[in-house]
């Protein structure tokens, strides 16, 4: 078996720990704890703040900024923070980036949008580089349309991709509309936006046909325009085996060009008193059972193994995002 460490773009364990000051990062409830990201040798892992579109969304956003600070504070010995948006040399220690899922948590619908700019940059400034932002999450916002909406880009939306290029923050299309992807494509494109749009938790709609997936014509924008797709494990989107699915959907890719665009984004969250309905509609568990946390990654690779050779399954397992990011953030400038 192939003996790979694994980079992962995107997990939900700072909402778990910020919804609960007793909680730790040692939780396995959490699907995403360090013993389970340990146990799947994943050496980088993005740390989605994670809100949802309603009052309070600021506060939401803002206590999931601290646990990030937080787990440097508490776990020296076992993490490490990724100061550059660049593969560490070193990989005794699990390394962690920040990521922002829904922009409502920059700013929540009545209040000022220089707030959604002040909030971004002092979060920048105490957590380190920001690798990725959603405007939306499911449902629309002030800033677009979220995955169960028809809506498209807004305004305040088309102000926020601006400030996004600015900063160097991809912009994920994981959890827009189709519209609103098709609205940020032209945006980038009209404004000449140096901003690299990418999916860092979705699959392929031609394959699992779920809103939360990607059509053929965004996954080939990404691609084009050298972004990356995470793979995301989440039954539903993911498909009724899989093992089945991750292959169908890997061979897609493949299919549409992406064979050096590739990554994992697992997207695992703790389901313990979860009521997401979007996510699971047929009554069944959230994750493929031996598929359901961090630690599952060796027997992922396993797998891949017996359908592709060494030197791609690198690529999908870390290598792609480390081309990724010499593509983008080029230090040596």
């Amino acid at each position: 078996m192939l003996d790979l460490m694994i980079a992962d773009l995107h997990c939900d364990l700072l909402s778990y720990l910020a919804s609960n000051p007793s909680r730790t990062a040692h939780d396995r409830v959490a699907r995403c704890s360090l013993p389970q990201l340990k146990e799947g040798r994943v050496f980088l892992q993005t740390l989605a703040v994670y809100t949802e579109t309603k009052k309070g969304s600021a506060h939401v956003a803002k206590e999931e900024f601290h646990a990030f600070e937080n787990l440097f504070l508490q776990y020296p010995q076992e993490v490490r923070h990724l100061t550059k948006l660049e593969i560490p040399s070193l990989l005794d220690k699990v390394h962690f980036v920040v990521a922002i899922e829904n922009a409502s948590g920059l700013c929540e619908e009545k209040e000022p949008l220089e707030k959604a700019f002040s909030r971004l940059e002092s979060y920048i400034e105490a957590a380190g580089p920001i690798l990725y932002m959603s405007l939306t999450w499911n449902q629309e916002n002030r800033f677009a349309g979220g995955n169960y909406s028809e809506r498209g880009l807004k305004k305040d939306g088309e102000e926020l991709l601006e400030i996004m290029a600015e900063k160097g923050i991809a912009i994920d299309l994981s959890h827009t509309s189709d519209q609103t992807a098709h609205d940020i494509i032209n945006v980038i494109e009209k404004k000449g936006l140096p901003l690299v749009p990418i999916a860092s938790h979705s699959n392929f709609r031609s394959i699992c046909d779920h809103a939360r997936n990607l059509t053929d014509e965004f996954a080939k924008e990404i691609i084009r325009r050298g972004g990356v797709i995470g793979l995301n494990f989440v039954r539903n989107f993911m498909g009724r085996s899989m093992e089945k699915g991750l292959i169908a959907q890997i061979d897609h890719a493949i299919k549409l060009g992406g064979m050096g665009h590739l990554c994992f984004g697992a997207d695992f969250f703790s389901t313990e008193g979860e009521k997401r309905i979007h996510v699971s509609t047929e009554h069944l568990p959230f994750f493929h059972r031996g598929y359901e946390n961090s630690s599952c990654y060796p027997k992922v690779i396993d797998h891949l193994e017996g359908h592709y050779g060494k030197e791609f399954i690198e690529k999908i397992a870390y290598k792609n995002l480390a081309a990724y990011f010499e593509r983008v953030y080029d230090y040596s400038r």
